[in-house]
């Protein structure tokens, strides 16, 4: 995660400027985390966007449902919400810098029971259409769109295969060098087939 502006100073903070200094190449933004418990909010992760994208990064945009919001049917609602706020501040040149990591909050954590694969496809087809429909066939092409929902080495084949998953942004199970690996074999195998 980052400031919202490179110019902003503050102790502890994390400026995109330092980031592209260091080299560094994506910031993750979004994540479930920053916006359930410090309240980020759409508006501002957009800003960050922005300035991000500005200085020559990439960004990974997490975006995801709670569970009561997922019971009202209100998935497709949140998720237009959270990415098109993002949208709007993307240069059409940019979408090969941007990749979202869809996270159906719900999912992750211990003991969650992780999206089920035609769930995953099923969003990120509406993703993925949302994007072609408010920005271009262009931008919806080359956006890579991830999934990150309690991805593990026991669940990633389920995945990998999908036409609509790009990838995984991978929590819990990255801490683990042997199930990291597992999970990057099964998606690099999927996809070159």
């Amino acid at each position: 995660d980052t400031t919202k502006t490179s110019t902003s100073w503050n102790s502890g903070s994390i400026t995109p400027t330092m980031l592209s200094q260091l080299n560094c190449k994506w910031v993750l933004l979004g994540h479930s985390d920053r916006r359930n418990n410090l309240g980020e909010t759409n508006d501002l992760i957009a800003i960050k966007a922005a300035e991000v994208l500005q200085q020559g990064l990439s960004v990974c945009l997490t975006i995801g449902e709670k569970a009561e919001e997922r019971e009202k049917d209100m998935t497709k609602d949140v998720l237009e919400t959270q990415l098109g706020t993002v949208a709007k501040v993307v240069p059409a040149d940019a979408w090969g810098r941007v990749a979202l990591a869809y996270e159906p909050v719900w999912a992750v954590g211990e003991g969650a029971t992780p999206c089920a694969p035609e769930e995953a496809q099923r969003i990120h087809t509406i993703l993925r259409d949302y994007i072609k429909a408010n920005v271009s066939s262009e931008a919806a092409e080359a956006c890579r769109i991830t999934y990150t929902g309690s991805v593990n080495d026991k669940n990633a084949e389920g995945y990998s295969g999908l036409s609509e998953v790009d990838g995984f942004v991978v929590g819990r199970a990255g801490l683990d060098a042997t199930k990291l690996t597992s999970i990057i074999e099964t998606l690099v195998s999927a996809k070159l087939l």
